[in-house]
């Protein structure tokens, strides 16, 4: 087995040990999201596993690095301003 491919299933096994210690803060239907398609790359892919899993890291990267800010999808609300704006008095 090739050291990266060793790597990322290690991240993997870290990511995954960190989601059942119940560690991670709000919502973890996303985290659920993203390791379960770095699981489901594993097999044939251990690249795009790790883009997953980079993905999975996203929040914490965020704090450490705030220019990603630039990058968080928008709010309901912002959606919805947005929306409004767009279908003016259709609807």
């Amino acid at each position: 087995m090739s050291e990266e491919r060793k790597k990322v299933l290690q991240r993997f096994k870290e990511r995954l040990a960190h989601l059942e210690s119940g560690a991670i803060a709000g919502p973890a239907h996303w985290h659920l999201f993203h390791l379960h398609n770095a699981l489901n790359a594993l097999p044939d892919d251990h690249s795009a596993a790790d883009l997953h899993l980079d993905e999975f890291d996203r929040a914490d990267l965020a704090k450490e690095f705030p220019e990603m800010e630039a990058d968080r999808p928008p709010t309901a609300s912002e959606i919805r301003t947005r929306f409004d704006m767009l279908a003016g008095g259709l609807l």
